[in-house]
C-alpha cells in the first residue's frame, strides 16, 4: 500500500482532481447553549448562542443593513444574521403550510436576514449522534452543519445537511443522500428579511435561477418530494439579487461491477420478458456430469410421435405420469412426474401446484422441476392439438412429454410447441423446441429444488449453447471483493475478498486508477469465464494468504485535494488446477473518495 499512498499524495499535491469539495469535513465545534451548557448542539426548538462570523458578510440591497457579522443558529435548519443581538430569531418558525413558511422567510419589517438550509421542525438527538456544529476558524468561511437530524416525532430518515457562508456573500447548501421531507412543509432559500417582497417559488434543482429579488426559495408542500439529495445548491449575490446554481455533490462510496469466477449453481434458467423467447427450433441435451448437476450441449434427436391420447390437461392443471421404473436426476430418484399445463414438470409426485406466474424466487423455493417453458398456457383438454401428451417408449427405454401447439392464456399471444425426451437408463434429457413464444413472462431452466440456494442470474441459453454450460452440487460462489467503510478522507478502508478456494496459494489485491469495464475475458490466457477489471500495468498489488477471505487496509490521507479521486480494485487468486492458467479473479470495486 505504500506505493498507493505515495500516488495519492502526489495527486493531492498536484490538485489535478476536478471536484467540488461539497461538505466541509471539518465540522468544528458543537453549538454552545448557555441555558444548557452540558448538552451543546442538541435538542428540539433550540436557538443556540450567538456566534461571530469572523468576517463581514455582504447581502443584496433591501435588508436592514448591507452586511452582517454574527449568526444566530437554530436547531430547525435556519440561520438568522445580525450585527448584534436583535436578529428577530425564533426557536420555532416552522409550519405545515407553504404560505406560512414563505412569510417566515420574508420576515417582518426591520427583521434581519435568514438563511434557510432546511427550515422545518427538526430534532437533534444525542442518541443518533446528532448535533448542530459550527466552524468559524476557516478564513472567509462560516460553516454550520446539522448532523444526523430527524424530523420531530420521527426516527427515520436520519440525514445531514450543511450551510456555508463566504466573505464574498455567497451561500452554499449541501445535502446528504438520505434527506427526504417526510414531513411538510420545509423551506430552502436565502432572504434579506425586512418584509421583502415575494417573487414566487423557484425550482432549486434546476440550478438556473437569475433573480433580481433579494430572496430566492423553494417550498416542499408535498411529502417525499425533496429532490436536492447529494446536491450542492449555491446562491451568488449580484448586488440586487442572486444567481442560483445546483450541481451534483457525490458522497464517498463503493460500487461493484462485473462478476468473479467461478460461481456454480445447481440451478440454471433464463428469464424472458414478454415476447422475447429465442429458443424456437432449438435442441438442448442435458447430460449428468458427475458433479451433482447437468452439462448442457446442443441436442440432435428427432421428435417422437405420440400414439396415446392426451393427458386431458386444462387451464392451470396437473397430471401424474407414472414411469415404468426409476429416473435419476441430480439430487434425487423418481418413479413418476407431475406434469403442469403451464410448461413445467415436477420431478417428484405428488405435487399439484399449477403456478402460472413464473419468478426466479419461486424456482428456488419449490421442489425440483424442469421448466420447458414455464408460462401461463391454456390446453383445451379435448383435441389432438392444443394439448399435452405423455408416453413411454418401452423398446427404447425412454419417456416423452409433449406440449403440442398449446396457446397462451389471456389472449396475449404465444404458442408452446415443445417435447422433452427422458433417457430412463442414463438420466439424460433432451428438450426439442418447435415454434414457441409467450406474450407473458416465461422461464426456461432446471432447478434441483430448495437444496439450490445460489442464484447465478438469468443465463442466455441460446448464446451459451454453441459450447456448453453446467450446473453442479454442492454449489460455489465466485471470488468476491467488497470494501467498507465509505472512503472518506482521513479514514481507513478495508478491501475484503471472500470465497477464496481452499487450494489457493496466494491472493493479490490490486488497486489502481484505471478501470477496465466491460472486463477483458481471460480465456485467451487459460482462464475462460474470468475477467480483468483493473489496468494491471498501473495498479499496485498487495499479497494475502489463506482462505476463504483476506483483507487489505488502506489509510486515506486527510488531504482535501484528494476529494473526487476514484480508485479501482480487483483480486486475483492463484489456485492450481482451477483452469489452465491456475487463477481466478474477483469482480471489480469502484471507490469514490470524498470528504463526506
Amino acid at each position: 500500500m505504500i506505493r498507493v499512498l505515495a500516488a495519492l499524495t502526489v495527486l493531492a499535491a498536484a490538485s489535478t482532481i476536478a471536484n467540488a469539495q461539497c461538505f466541509e469535513a471539518n465540522f468544528g465545534t458543537l453549538m454552545p447553549r448557555a441555558a444548557a451548557p452540558t448538552t451543546p448542539g442538541v435538542g428540539d426548538d433550540v436557538l443556540f448562542d450567538l456566534q461571530a462570523l469572523n468576517f463581514t458578510f455582504p447581502m443584496p440591497a433591501g435588508g436592514v443593513a448591507s452586511s452582517y457579522t454574527h449568526a444566530h443558529v437554530g436547531s430547525n435548519g435556519v440561520i438568522f444574521l445580525t450585527n448584534g443581538l436583535a436578529s428577530g430569531a425564533t426557536t420555532t418558525g416552522y409550519s405545515t403550510l407553504a404560505t406560512t413558511m414563505v412569510t417566515n422567510l420574508r420576515g417582518t419589517a426591520g427583521q434581519a436576514p435568514r438563511i434557510a438550509a432546511y427550515w422545518r421542525d427538526l430534532n437533534m438527538l444525542a442518541t443518533n449522534s446528532g448535533g448542530v456544529w459550527f466552524n468559524n476558524t476557516i478564513p472567509g468561511k462560516f460553516v454550520v452543519t446539522w448532523a444526523n437530524a430527524v424530523h420531530y416525532a420521527q426516527t427515520t430518515p436520519v440525514f445531514t445537511f450543511q450551510a456555508q457562508l463566504f466573505a464574498s456573500g455567497e451561500v452554499r447548501f449541501f445535502y446528504s443522500s438520505t434527506m427526504q421531507n417526510t414531513a411538510t412543509c420545509p423551506v430552502v432559500g436565502v432572504s434579506v428579511g425586512n418584509l421583502v417582497a415575494d417573487p414566487g417559488v423557484t425550482d432549486l434543482s434546476l440550478g438556473t435561477a437569475v433573480s433580481a429579488a433579494p430572496i430566492v426559495y423553494q417550498t416542499f408542500p408535498t411529502v417525499s418530494t425533496f429532490d436536492l439529495q447529494a446536491t450542492s445548491v449555491a446562491f451568488l449575490p449580484t448586488g440586487s439579487g442572486y444567481v442560483q446554481t445546483a450541481s451534483p455533490c457525490i458522497p464517498a462510496g463503493h460500487t461493484t461491477y462485473g462478476a468473479g469466477c467461478y460461481t456454480a449453481s445447481g440451478t440454471v434458467y433464463e428469464l424472458f420478458s414478454a415476447n422475447t423467447i429465442d429458443l424456437s427450433n432449438t435442441k438442448v441435451h442435458l447430460i449428468p456430469n458427475g458433479v451433482g448437476g447437468y452439462t448442457a450441449v446442443p441436442g440432435s434427436g428427432t421428435n417422437f410421435v405420440h400414439t396415446q391420447s392426451s393427458l386431458m390437461l386444462t387451464d392451470d392443471s396437473v397430471a401424474t405420469f407414472v414411469l415404468p421404473g426409476t429416473f435419476s436426476y441430480p439430487g434425487g430418484i423418481t418413479t413418476a412426474f407431475d406434469i403442469c399445463s403451464n410448461g413445467y414438470i415436477w420431478m417428484q409426485s405428488p405435487n399439484t401446484l399449477a403456478d402460472f406466474s413464473p419468478t426466479a424466487a419461486e424456482l428456488f423455493s419449490n421442489p425440483a422441476r424442469l421448466c420447458l417453458m414455464w408460462c401461463d398456457a391454456l390446453p383445451d383438454g379435448t383435441t389432438g392439438i392444443n394439448n399435452v401428451f405423455a408416453e413411454v417408449d418401452f423398446a427404447a427405454n425412454k419417456a416423452y412429454v409433449t406440449w403440442a401447439n398449446v396457446p397462451i392464456f389471456g389472449g396475449v399471444g404465444g404458442n408452446m410447441d415443445v417435447q422433452v425426451e427422458f433417457f430412463l437408463g442414463t438420466g439424460e434429457i433432451e428438450i426439442r423446441y418447435g415454434a414457441i413464444s409467450c406474450g407473458n413472462t416465461a422461464i426456461v431452466g432446471w432447478a434441483p429444488g430448495t437444496v439450490s440456494t445460489i442464484n447465478a442470474g438469468s443465463r442466455d441459453i441460446s448464446a451459451s449453447l454453441p459450447a456448453s454450460f453446467s450446473t453442479q452440487m454442492p454449489e460455489q460462489l465466485g471470488l468476491a471483493m467488497s470494501a467498507a467503510p465509505s472512503p472518506i478522507l482521513g479514514t481507513t478502508v478495508n478491501f475484503t475478498t471472500n470465497n477464496i478456494p481452499a487450494g489457493a496459494i496466494v491472493s493479490s489485491t490490486l488497486l489502481g486508477f484505471t478501470q477496465v469495464n466491460p472486463g477483458i475475458d481471460l480465456g485467451f490466457l487459460g482462464a475462460p469465464g474470468c475477467s480483468q477489471y483493473v489496468d494491471s500495468s498501473t495498479a499496485v498489488g498487495v499479497l494475502g494468504f489463506g482462505s476463504p477471505s483476506v483483507s487489505v487496509a488502506l489509510a486515506l490521507p486527510n488531504l482535501p485535494g484528494l476529494a473526487g479521486l476514484v480508485l479501482f480494485g480487483q483480486t486475483v487468486s492463484l489456485v492450481p488446477g482451477v483452469n489452465a492458467l491456475g487463477a481466478v479473479t474477483s469482480n471489480g470495486v469502484r471507490s469514490y473518495v470524498n470528504t463526506f
